[in-house]
């Protein structure tokens, strides 16, 4: 294939693509993740999400560097390639990358049929098509089209979450009666276990910052602008998760949190504030997530079919007008919404968590290997400590054995 097929196209800089990063890491996750924290942490959840947010920036630092040295559509799989340079592991790992997102985009459609419902009455595979049919054209038209609409539910994400922090706020001087409370309330070791278990959920409601490096050739001045993204859009969301928590916690009692199915709703609600307001944006903000995960998914795709020889060039061609990967796109949305019509795909989102974990792992591993071959670094390249991303698989791997085991 000529440069024109196959070359994407730098459009987004690194402030839209930091607000890309904080869309797809906070996606609809708080406005539900919250009660379960709750639930295993009580009023210690905010102490879960710190763990949690120190995990995911180490991971997230490998990441900014790995994006910055191999500034790829790939993402993971180009970092396992320059890392290992063995063919048919990038090509699992690609392969796999691809699986999760679109599994994900899936689960994340029929939790927005199931809104839907509450406000329409709508048969389920005719709910599913249509909002399979306008993520993919959406995706399909330009990245930055795409873009600008994560960026406008970003800042519906935003606002519900500062409502929640304005109308609330005052609660938090109830927080740390609740903390020192909790913290006296059962022996050190299980007070440990419970907030550990806490940081295992909490640590999913930061993964999606691996997406920007699969938008590495669609960024202006890539080795800068994706590892600033990947650095701004994790202390975003870290901040907004802490505030959130501890207002939860404070406004509400823990084990209320955990049996709600909408906390944040039933908070306000619980205090007389605007719950439906919040219960809209938690609807719409759901979508941002699944096109995210298409877009990687597209991108991955380009990757692997015009550098690694693990999927067809016809797919991975880009379209002369929308400089898109488009039959890839095409291709993933119809596949998102064929698994979300005929498959429980939240049981299949449960093993791709643990996918995605051990391909962090793998990408860590891969920046130790190339360190440890001292390869020459870029200029412009921001370089971290060995024991960064040793520190990266040690987490992702305990995750991912805490994950099996539950």
């Amino acid at each position: 294939m000529t440069d024109t097929e196959t070359a994407l196209q730098p459009a987004l800089s690194r402030w839209v693509l930091a607000i890309y990063g904080l869309g797809t890491i906070v996606g609809a996750g708080i406005y539900v993740v919250i009660g379960k924290v709750a639930g295993e942490a009580g009023a210690l959840a905010p102490l879960a999400f710190l763990a949690a947010a120190i995990a995911a920036a180490i991971t997230g630092l490998s990441y900014a560097e790995l994006s910055a040295r191999v500034p790829e559509s790939g993402g993971s799989a180009a970092f396992i390639a320059r890392g290992f340079d063995r063919r048919w592991l990038t090509g699992i790992a690609g392969w796999g990358l691809i699986a999760t997102g679109l599994v994900s985009a899936a689960t994340i459609t029929t939790g927005f049929v199931g809104y839907v419902g509450v406000f329409l009455s709508m048969p389920r595979p005719l709910a599913i098509g249509l909002a399979a049919a306008l993520l993919t054209a959406v995706a399909a038209i330009g990245v930055r089209q795409a873009a600008w609409f994560l960026i406008a539910t970003t800042a519906l994400q935003i606002a519900g979450l500062m409502m929640v922090i304005v109308y609330l706020g005052g609660e938090l001087v109830h927080f740390p009666a609740a903390f020192s409370a909790a913290l006296s309330s059962r022996p050190a070791l299980p007070l440990a276990a419970s907030v550990l278990s806490g940081a295992v959920l909490s640590f999913y409601a930061f993964i999606g910052f691996e997406d920007l490096a699969t938008l590495s050739e669609e960024a202006k001045d890539s080795r800068r602008a994706i590892p600033f993204a990947i650095v701004a859009s994790l202390t975003g969301a870290s901040v907004l998760y802490l505030m959130v928590a501890a207002i939860a916690v404070s406004a509400m009692p823990p084990e209320a949190l955990a049996r709600s199915g909408a906390p944040l709703s039933d908070i306000l609600a619980r205090h007389g504030g605007p719950a439906d307001i919040i219960a809209v944006i938690g609807l719409l903000t759901i979508l941002n997530g699944a096109l995210a995960q298409i877009v990687m998914a597209a991108r991955v795709v380009h990757d692997l079919g015009t550098r690694r020889g693990s999927a067809p060039a016809w797919l991975a061609r880009i379209h002369p007008r929308t400089r898109t990967p488009l039959a890839a796109t095409i291709l993933g949305g119809a596949i998102v919404a064929v698994l979300a019509m005929a498959f429980p795909t939240e049981q299949l989102a449960a093993g791709t968590s643990l996918l995605m974990l051990l391909i962090f792992t793998a990408a860590c591993a891969a920046l130790l290997a190339i360190k440890a071959r001292r390869e020459p670094v870029p200029q412009g390249v921001r370089t971290y400590p060995a024991i960064i991303p040793a520190l990266g698989c040690l987490i992702c791997l305990t995750l991912a054995l805490a994950r099996l085991l539950t």
